[in-house]
C-alpha cells in the first residue's frame, strides 16, 4: 500500500485488525509492512521476501491521485509492480486487492478479484476485510488438499516408492541417490515428480549425482501417504500375452 500518511489510518484501524483475527495452525497471523520492519535487508529484498514467503499478500490499489492535464486518476506504481509480482508467483487465492474507488482499473489485472471498501465505516470495513480473508485462507486449505489428492491419485508404482525413500528422513533433510537407488525406477521416478512440484532440485552433495528434497507440497503428499500406506499394497500383475 502506499505509505502516505492519509492511508496510516486505514492499515492501523482497518487492515492490520483485520489480520491478526485470523490463525493459521494456532499462529496469529501478523501484517507485515516493509518501511515497519526492523532488519537490515534492503526493501526489495523484504518486498520480495515477503511476497514469496506470506500467508497471503494484500494490496490497496486504491486511487492515490489524478493527473493535473488530463484528470485521469493513477494508482501507486510500486503498489501496481508489487502486485504484479505476486500475481506471477503465488496463486490467485493467495493476493487480496482491495479500493475505495470506482475508477478504470487497469486492464491487465482487471479480471483479478478485489474488494471495494469504505474505510470511512471502520467497523463495516475491518469486518468485510476479515470476512474475505477467512475465505482465502478457506481456499488455501481447499486448493492445497486438492493438489495433495491429485498428486496422490497420479502416482505411478515408480513415483511411490522413491516417495517412500523421502519419507524416511527429516522434513528438512535431502535425499541423495546413491549407487543402491540410482536405477531405472528412480531415473523414471524423479522428473515426474519434479513436474508435480512434489520434489525440487536441491544442488549436489559429496557425489557425482544431484540431491533433491520434498517440497511443501511433497510433505503433505508424505503426510498423506503415510495415513493410507498400511492399506496400499503394490503387486504387479503379469500381462497375459497374446
Amino acid at each position: 500500500m502506499s505509505f502516505r500518511e492519509e492511508f496510516q489510518s486505514r492499515f492501523n484501524e482497518v487492515i492490520a485488525p483485520a489480520i491478526r483475527e485470523h490463525d493459521v495452525n494456532g499462529v496469529t497471523l501478523q501484517p507485515y509492512r516493509v518501511d515497519l520492519s526492523k532488519s537490515g535487508d534492503s526493501i526489495l529484498t523484504d518486498i520480495i521476501d515477503g511476497i514469496a514467503h506470506s500467508q497471503l499478500i494484500v494490496a490497496d490499489v486504491s486511487t492515490i491521485g489524478r493527473d493535473s492535464v488530463t484528470d485521469q486518476s493513477y494508482r501507486n506504481g510500486n503498489v501496481m509492480y508489487e502486485v504484479g509480482l505476486a500475481l506471477a508467483i503465488r496463486q490467485p487465492e493467495e493476493v487480496l486487492l482491495l479500493r475505495d474507488d470506482s475508477d478504470d482499473f487497469l486492464f491487465d489485472v482487471s479480471t483479478v478479484p478485489h474488494m471495494h471498501v469504505d474505510y470511512d465505516d471502520v467497523d463495516i470495513a475491518r469486518q468485510r476485510i476479515s470476512t474475505e480473508i477467512a475465505g482465502r485462507l478457506r481456499l488455501q486449505v481447499y486448493m492445497k488438499d486438492a493438489r495433495v489428492e491429485r498428486a496422490l491419485r497420479g502416482l505411478s508404482i515408480e513415483e511411490f516408492e522413491v516417495l517412500e525413500s523421502f519419507r524416511r528422513y527429516p522434513d528438512s533433510a535431502v535425499c541423495e541417490p546413491n549407487r543402491e537407488t540410482v536405477n531405472f525406477r528412480w531415473m523414471i521416478a524423479i522428473p515426474r515428480l519434479l513436474d508435480k512440484g512434489v520434489v525440487e532440485l536441491h544442488g549436489a552433495l559429496d557425489s557425482k549425482y544431484p540431491s533433491y528434497r520434498l517440497t511443501e507440497l511433497g510433505r503433505a503428499v508424505g503426510d498423506k501417504l503415510a495415513e493410507h500406506v498400511q492399506n496400499v499394497k503394490i503387486r504387479r500383475v503379469r500381462t497375459p500375452q497374446l
